[in-house]
């Protein structure tokens, strides 16, 4: 009699609530009030042409940003303030937990270099930019992963990847491996979440946050000469673009490649097969992925009342914080405001 194929264990995923007090209705009205406060094309104008950091402090402050000792801070009290209304008016909790565990799956990776590499010199460093807000304070990542604490125990879908990837550590000693296995996993659970939320606009974003992430993994291991192995491993799951698909392309030559992605959504991208690796394109790609994710999500303000209305409110206030990013790096020295100004993203109009 043969053997049946051993099932592959369940994927763990965080707990959930569902059916919380509270409609999509209700959520829709709080975001229609605080859509005024969002910068704007005019406000993100003003935002680039800032003179000085106490120009943007004016500015944040117009527009509802909590007053804080640095920019930066006020950036983090807002994005703490945003993601907690969220989590507060959304029915269920899926919605929330999508998107802030890229910030968990930034920290996790970020812990485990610092535990794994073993440089003391550096640990207060790494800790300093441990993300917020996300599923998992930061400290406890820390005191987990870091410290070692025994009191200090991870969720288990989060100890799950963190045992993954040190023990694909600990055979291939590649940190760049294992930040592979920490950014599939974390992609594995958002997609979980998103298909038993059964939101098509939701799992739509998502789908085009997979693709183009794969878009790029695949530019780079063109430029870089990489093999299909590495490519095969550095695919994340889901997407409208199969995994047979990203492996198939690696062979084709740019013009080939070109006229593959035209059919897809990503056409305004395939230039890239062409400029990928040349002085400053890494960051202009960057730029561009992400005004098409911008452009996926003014739809949402389309919908008079429900998910997408709200998300794509919480979406674009995001947007704004990588902007002021850019902005105050221009400001700083970080880079010249007029190759800031060149990076800047576009506006998600409410």
């Amino acid at each position: 009699m043969a053997r049946s194929a051993k099932k592959a264990p369940p994927l763990l995923v965080p707990p959930i609530r569902q059916n919380k007090s509270g409609s999509w209705g209700y959520a829709s009205g709080r975001v229609w009030c605080l859509e005024k406060d969002l910068l704007g094309q005019t406000g993100q104008d003003q935002l680039f042409a800032a003179e000085c950091a106490d120009d943007i402090r004016r500015l944040l402050l117009e527009h509802k940003y909590p007053q804080q000792e640095t920019l930066e801070d006020m950036v983090q009290a807002e994005a703490c303030r945003l993601y907690g209304l969220l989590d507060e008016v959304a029915p269920d909790d899926g919605y929330h937990q999508v998107l802030v565990l890229g910030a968990d799956a930034h920290n996790l990776k970020l812990a485990l270099k610092a535990a794994l590499l073993d440089q003391p010199a550096e640990a207060e460093s790494y800790r300093d930019r441990l993300l917020r807000p996300s599923l998992i304070e930061g400290d406890l990542v820390w005191k987990a992963l870091v410290l070692g604490e025994k009191d200090a125990l991870l969720p288990d879908w989060a100890a799950e990847i963190a045992d993954r990837a040190r023990a694909d550590y600990q055979i291939h000693y590649s940190t760049e491996a294992m930040d592979r296995i920490v950014d599939r996993g974390i992609s594995a659970i958002i997609r979980a979440i998103t298909a038993r939320l059964q939101d098509p606009w939701l799992a739509g974003y998502f789908d085009r946050v997979s693709d183009l992430t794969n878009l790029e993994t695949l530019l780079r291991v063109r430029h870089r000469g990489l093999t299909r192995d590495y490519l095969e491993a550095s695919l994340l799951p889901g997407g409208l673009i199969s995994s047979s698909s990203w492996l198939l392309w690696l062979d084709l030559d740019q013009t080939e490649l070109m006229d593959a992605l035209c059919p897809t959504p990503y056409n305004c991208l395939s230039g890239y097969a062409a400029l990928y690796g040349e002085k400053d394109a890494a960051p202009l790609f960057a730029r561009d992925r992400d005004n098409l994710l911008c452009d996926y999500l003014a739809g949402g303000f389309s919908t008079l009342s429900g998910a997408p209305r709200v998300l794509a409110y919480v979406m674009a206030r995001t947007c704004e914080f990588k902007n002021i990013r850019i902005a105050l790096a221009g400001l700083s020295g970080g880079s010249d405001p007029q190759s800031a100004a060149a990076l800047r993203r576009g506006t998600v109009k409410a």
